[in-house]
């Protein structure tokens, strides 16, 4: 088995070759295996679509352009597959010698899962929750309209179930879901009140909230303007992504106006 938590490059670019050398079955969620083919195969749509997100939430059409064209490289490194298996919460993927149960956890991305083996309460967890980073939760055309509000949920159902070990997709091994669980929840509270925060001067819009929070890379924090062309798309959609959740709440209110989205605080 190829099992596959979700389809960003660093989690599905090899599984095609993999799948070759040892012919195994590969595995992902129903959603995932939907979206394989808009993401890799015919980019440029989801490219257009990107941008007109973008320009919508306030980003310069050069800009955003710019930050269309800088996940480019990546496709190079990835050779689309489909899955031989979809599955769906609750399934169970088992040859005999293990048997995991299939956790649908939406939020990094839509059809993100988790396995879950609760004889050994052993947890593969992908990018849903990292041992020192808060996982990159924003909207994009192939998430739902409240991703920030889906990983909320499934963090929590996650974090109910017992767990000795934790395996992440990304750093160590480490076995205090819980309390790893509770970290993320305080900064999601913190990340809350600073977009709040950035609204109270009036009217902003998506990107100008984005440009007025500071920003976690690989190795340290960075205003906005020192960021990459990609890094500063990931960090105008996470804080669209916020937005959309602070006005599904009612604590932000969105007003259009000459083809883009304004938002004030309540």
């Amino acid at each position: 088995w190829i099992v596959i938590t979700h389809i960003h490059p660093d989690h599905f670019g090899l599984a095609s070759k993999l799948k070759e050398l040892c012919d195994a079955k590969i595995v992902m969620h129903r959603v995932e295996a939907r979206h394989i083919d808009s993401r890799y195969v015919k980019y440029a749509r989801l490219s257009r679509e990107m941008h007109a997100m973008l320009v919508a939430e306030g980003v310069d059409s050069s800009e955003a352009s710019e930050m269309c064209e800088a996940s480019t490289w990546e496709l190079r490194f990835v050779t689309p597959v489909q899955p031989d298996i979809v599955v769906e919460q609750g399934d169970t993927i088992s040859n005999g010698t293990f048997q995991f149960e299939v956790i649908h956890t939406p939020g990094h991305t839509a059809g993100h899962i988790c396995l879950y083996d609760s004889r050994k309460r052993r947890l593969f967890c992908g990018d849903h929750v990292l041992f020192d980073v808060v996982p990159r939760v924003g909207i994009d055309p192939q998430s739902s309209e409240d991703p920030i509000g889906d990983y909320m949920e499934s963090l929590t159902r996650l974090s109910a179930h017992p767990v000795s070990f934790v395996f992440p997709g990304h750093g160590p091994v480490f076995n205090s879901l819980s309390i790893r669980s509770d970290e993320i929840r305080r900064h999601m509270e913190f990340r809350k009140k600073q977009v709040l925060g950035v609204l109270d001067d009036g009217l902003k819009t998506g990107y100008h909230v984005a440009c007025s929070l500071s920003w976690r890379t690989e190795d340290c924090t960075k205003e906005f303007s020192e960021l990459s062309a990609r890094d500063r798309r990931v960090a105008v959609f996470e804080a669209v992504a916020w937005l959309r959740r602070l006005v599904k709440q009612g604590d932000v209110g969105v007003i259009e106006r000459d083809n883009k989205r304004f938002y004030l605080a309540k």
